[in-house]
């Protein structure tokens, strides 16, 4: 296993510190719930799908559309790939 690093500014660390602070609430909040109250909860903050919107940007409408692939990579496997290839110990 590797160790990283990471040196954070002041406003960063004070970022990283809320964020933390959150998602602990979020699991305090969520152990509360049954396993049905819970499911709920998970559909009714995910994305929808397709992710899809507009928007107008100096009067030019772009339309966004995303699609997934079921064979993809993972977002945890696509960084630990990227992290073991750029970072030499």
């Amino acid at each position: 296993m590797s160790a990283i690093q990471i040196e954070l500014a002041e406003k960063e660390w004070e970022i990283v510190e809320e964020v933390w602070a959150r998602v602990e609430q979020e699991i305090v909040y969520l152990a509360t719930l049954n396993r049905e109250q819970r499911l709920a909860w998970f559909r009714e903050h995910q994305y929808p799908h397709p992710i899809s919107f507009e928007r107008e940007i100096g009067g030019t409408v772009y339309t966004v559309n995303a699609h997934f692939s079921k064979g993809a990579e993972t977002a945890d496997g696509k960084v630990n790939r990227i992290l073991n290839q750029n970072i030499t110990l």
